[in-house]
């Protein structure tokens, strides 16, 4: 069996293009003919961060950690499916042509949207099974997934997977925080701009931060009266949310005005104040519902 590190032709054949994907295309390894994407990898580690993050919630809260595993064996194919049929259907204009690429999932094509959708659905469907309150168990899982977001969004800067708006050619030495994008991964067009806002790096920042918030409110509500169940989750979406939509406005693109990211992002915002709003008056404070924890 052969193994090879590093394919040489990956790096070679780049081409300069607007497609992010090429930084998802880096290949580790091969085993056997088969490729190993760096992407891939980076991501794996993440998850495997996140367990660790959901362990610690879980003996936290004083809950079984097995029903953490079955919601991360639930989550991971229903997460991988959501996101690839999320991607598509917002990008169907790069399938209609060709159908059978929708089954490549090794060449990427993600949504985080759909990913969150099928987590929602993985921790419904276990937590019905095992008699649990499924926003309960979203405030235990909000470490581990916003430290699964920070992962990834650095992943996305080292890889140079999302590319922020051009500055200057001559760029003045005034220590402006600025990112180099190699040749091969400039998008069309912009070949002759060096270096790009840092994007990424700047949710990478803000993500960490809304990671140690997360944990810090965990600690607060473990050890005090559960007050409505999903407050935790419910407001670091919607810190999530408002990251994406405002970091939208760096972005490098051609098309005026907001574009499809920061429409969901706005979107769900929206949606997570509102159904926190909701439970707030359907929970009031002092209610037997808000102090049982039960979550219903």
């Amino acid at each position: 069996m052969k193994i090879r590190f590093f394919e040489k032709g990956v790096k070679e054949g780049r081409r300069p293009s607007g497609d992010g994907r090429k930084g998802m295309e880096m290949i580790v390894l091969t085993v056997g003919g088969l490729p190993v994407y760096l992407f891939g990898c980076i991501i794996t580690g993440g998850i495997l961060a996140g367990l660790l993050a959901a362990r610690w919630g879980a003996w936290l809260y004083k809950e079984p950690f097995a029903v953490a595993v079955d919601i991360l064996l639930a989550a991971l194919p229903l997460g991988l499916i959501g996101a690839r049929v999320g991607y598509i259907l917002l990008h169907w204009g790069d399938f209609a042509g060709d159908v059978g690429r929708i089954g490549r999932f090794w060449e990427g094509g993600y949504s985080l949207y759909g990913a969150g959708l099928g987590l929602l659905l993985a921790v419904s469907w276990v937590a019905r099974r095992a008699l649990v309150s499924p926003w309960r168990w979203l405030d235990i899982l909000t470490p581990a997934l916003t430290l699964l977001l920070t992962i990834y969004a650095f992943s996305t800067f080292g890889l140079q997977i999302v590319v922020g708006a051009p500055l200057p050619v001559n760029l003045p030495n005034d220590r402006t925080l600025a990112e180099y994008v190699e040749f091969g991964y400039r998008p069309s067009g912009f070949e002759g701009y060096g270096y790009f806002k840092p994007v990424a790096l700047y949710q990478t920042g803000l993500y960490g931060l809304l990671f140690a918030g997360a944990v810090r409110a965990s600690i607060l509500a473990a050890h005090t009266p559960q007050r409505r169940p999903g407050r935790i989750f419910l407001l670091t979406v919607f810190g999530a949310a408002i990251i994406r939509f405002v970091s939208g406005f760096f972005y490098l693109s051609t098309v005026p005005g907001l574009h499809r990211g920061q429409i969901l992002a706005l979107a769900v915002a929206v949606a997570s104040l509102a159904v926190f709003w909701q439970r707030g008056q359907r929970f009031p404070v002092g209610s037997r519902e808000e102090g049982s924890g039960d979550g219903k």
